[in-house]
Parts: structure tokens; C-alpha cells; sequence
């Protein structure tokens, strides 16, 4: 039996970081396994480097943080929410959460 996973999530998306207005990522999904990459970044997280990563069919995932100037990088866990195809959620565990819409 396939696995359900939702809709397709690959493309470009926009995101309110909360400081930081919006930025847009990039999405690629292979499988159940989805990725976020800034095609915008901020004084912590550059374009280029992976936001969050998260399995769509359970939503466990991880999401990238650092200091200023990309210092300290790290993973911590975190959880995708997938409204509908054209909105989702990436809460970073302890440390805040992401409204996505999909760029047209």
C-alpha cells in the first residue's frame, strides 16, 4: 500500500522570520523527506543553507539556527505542519515558528 503523503511541497515558498520579514526558501521533496533552503537569508542563516529538513508524513524535523554572522550552526528538532499545499508551518522547538506560503 503507498504511503499518503500530502501534496507536493518542492518550489519556492515565503516566509515571515520573525525580525527578519520575509524570505523566500526552496523547498525540494523526494519521497517523504522535504528540505528548506534560503534563497534569501539574514544575519543568522545565509542564503544557500538548509532552514529546516522534515519527513511530510510524520512531520518530525529539524531546523537550523546560529548566531549572528552564521556562528555556532546547529540543528535543533522541530515539526512541519502542512495546512494545504499553499500553507505550511515549521515550528523550531524552543525557539518559534514560521507561517510558509507558496510564491506564485
Amino acid at each position: 500500500m503507498k504511503e499518503d503523503l500530502g501534496p507536493d511541497l518542492t518550489g519556492d515558498w515565503i516566509g515571515n522570520y520573525t525580525g527578519h520579514f520575509e524570505e523566500y526558501i526552496r523547498i525540494v521533496q523526494e519521497g517523504s523527506f522535504a528540505t528548506g533552503t534560503k534563497i534569501t537569508g539574514d544575519d543568522h542563516v545565509p542564503a544557500g543553507q538548509i532552514t529546516w529538513r522534515a519527513d511530510v508524513a510524520t512531520g518530525d524535523g529539524e531546523g537550523q539556527i546560529a548566531e549572528h554572522d552564521f556562528r555556532n550552526a546547529r540543528f535543533i528538532p522541530g515539526r512541519l505542519f502542512i495546512r494545504n499545499r499553499d500553507h505550511l508551518r515549521f515550528e523550531w522547538f524552543g525557539v518559534g515558528a514560521v507561517e510558509f506560503r507558496r510564491d506564485d
